[in-house]
């Protein structure tokens, strides 16, 4: 039944499918090999962008810190802030402090007594006479000239600094307050492209985001979890904000007490993916376009083969039911144009085989068969000059008492191979297999000038052979065979024996029993060979 041309069973969609199939499978394992390289690209680049955001981050807070305290420290130098200060006044000294945070774009201003007593506040008024809320900066400032630090401040964050009034010796402290808000968070990114978060959290209680670029959504999110923000490393991690996920680092700003003041740098990976947006589109592009061309390409590869095997198909078909007349015409110089030369070939060698088929089936020999169409012999017998080889191993059976029947036939083919092979070369007939035992003849069905002595190497090669092949059955445990060949040359009759139906080519006569009886002699006279005179 002859497969439909149409369907997937055809030769033409089996080798465009699996061309588009092959393409599109490497295709698809490089697109996402690309993309998970340039996910894992674009992460490493967002954390690397986060520890460059930290430490702009906490130079930012450092440069502050120095110039709040440099430009403080320029105004108490000044007479008449000097003079504000030593008059006691409480609005005078407001009204210098005021001043001159104006000029320096400070949040708020204070002044504070040796005895850490508030004596003015523009930031917090009300504190006037109370004892000032951080006193351990002042302890700070007294150690090492100045101090910095962030600070919770009626739920704002700050970064504070102060700076001693000296004459020489420290006569009082002045402090400054720079607020961190939610402008000074989207001044940062601006600088850093990062967003930021500003969060303290205190004691077992939910963190509370003092300041931050996020939306409100975001931020909600980044509440969900106070042990994850209690726990933040370090190093930066990835956390999921409302379905997105989120390069994260966070760097601890101060802590005191039980409250910790966190800044938390982000960065959206779909923002950071980006920039790859383009490389991804041209990959697809590309992909569809080879995806196309493959497909045109195997298309047309596909119908260059299958339409001359096609045409081959249908001649096979015709000769299957005998029709030898038409050949194939495929003019190609390629594979295809000499399968269909030696098809045509082919047919005309199958118009002798049929002429010559009932001859060649009742013939054994090769050679014989190749005698008969040579035309050289003809059925029935004629007398020859003859030289037979017997040659078997001796003790077969027992030999094979310790073999499994697999090994024993295994141990007789590598045997006859080995004497199959010595006898072709030497020009011989093999004519039958008796058991473990060959018989070969050397002059028929076609004799030729030294076939005794061809008959007497082969047996000489075959001892030597022998040898190399007990070396070999060795190796895989065999035992040794031991050997006897047998040669006679003689007249004998020869020729085809059997039934009309079926023949068998050989030879016969006491010469032939004479070399049967030499081989066993061998075993007599313990000698490999033995050789009738007439050989």
């Amino acid at each position: 039944m002859t497969r439909s041309l149409l369907g997937f069973n055809s030769l033409e969609n089996r080798i465009v499918s699996f061309f588009v199939v092959l393409l599109m499978a490497v295709q698809l394992a490089a697109f996402f090999s690309i993309r998970i390289a340039i996910e894992q690209s674009a992460r490493t680049n967002l954390r690397q962008e986060l520890k460059v955001g930290q430490r702009v981050f906490k130079r930012l807070l450092e440069q502050n810190s120095q110039q709040l305290a440099a430009a403080t420290t320029v105004a108490i130098s000044d007479f008449g802030f000097r003079e504000a200060i030593v008059s006691n006044d409480r609005e005078t000294i407001l009204s210098a402090l005021g001043n001159h945070g104006k000029r320096i774009k400070a949040s708020g201003m204070a002044l504070i007594n040796l005895q850490t007593i508030v004596i003015a506040d523009t930031l917090r008024p009300e504190m006037a006479g109370k004892v000032f809320a951080f006193p351990e900066l002042i302890e700070d400032a007294s150690r090492l000239g100045r101090a910095s630090a962030i600070r919770l401040i009626d739920g704002t964050t700050y970064q504070i600094v102060v700076v001693p009034v000296l004459a020489p010796l420290p006569i009082s402290w002045v402090t400054m307050a720079l607020v961190i808000d939610d402008a000074w968070a989207h001044d940062l990114k601006q600088l850093t492209a990062l967003d930021v978060s500003v969060i303290a959290t205190r004691g077992g209680k939910p963190p509370e985001i003092l300041a931050s670029t996020l939306p409100a959504l975001l931020k909600d999110q980044l509440m969900l979890s106070p042990a994850t923000l209690r726990t933040l490393p370090d190093d930066s991690m990835t956390l999921e904000l409302a379905g997105e996920e989120f390069e994260v680092l966070a760097t601890t700003l101060d802590r005191y007490g039980d409250i910790n003041v966190v800044a938390v740098l982000q960065r959206s990976m779909r923002e950071g993916m980006e920039p790859y947006g383009t490389l991804q589109a041209m990959l697809l592009f590309l992909a569809g376009l080879s995806l196309l061309i493959t497909l045109i390409g195997s298309i047309r590869i596909a119908r260059r083969i299958t339409r001359p095997v096609t045409a081959l198909a249908d001649a096979a078909r015709r000769l299957s039911k005998g029709e030898y007349t038409q050949m194939v015409t495929i003019k190609q110089n390629d594979e295809i144009g000499d399968l269909a030369m030696s098809f045509d070939s082919m047919a005309r060698g199958l118009i002798e085989r049929d002429n010559m088929r009932d001859v060649l089936g009742k013939v054994a020999s090769p050679a014989v068969a190749r005698q008969l169409l040579m035309k050289q012999i003809e059925l029935g017998g004629e007398e020859l000059s003859v030289s037979v080889l017997f040659t078997d191993i001796r003790n077969f059976t027992t030999l094979c008492e310790n073999l499994t029947p697999q090994q024993s036939l295994r141990l007789l083919n590598r045997y006859l191979t080995t004497i199959s092979e010595v006898i072709e070369e030497y020009d011989g007939v093999i004519d039958k297999y008796i058991g473990d035992g060959v018989m070969a003849l050397f002059g028929a069905p076609m004799s030729r000038d030294g076939d005794a002595e061809r008959a007497l190497n082969a047996g000489m090669e075959i001892c030597k052979r022998m040898k190399t092949l007990a070396a070999q059955l060795a190796i895989d445990g065999m035992p040794n065979p031991q050997i006897g060949v047998g040669i006679n040359t003689s007249r004998v009759v020869a020729g085809n024996i059997g039934s009309p139906t079926r023949l068998n080519y050989t030879v016969l006569g006491d010469g032939v029993n004479l070399a049967a009886r030499l081989e066993g002699l061998t075993k007599r006279y313990e000698v490999p060979i033995v050789v009738s005179e007439a050989t």
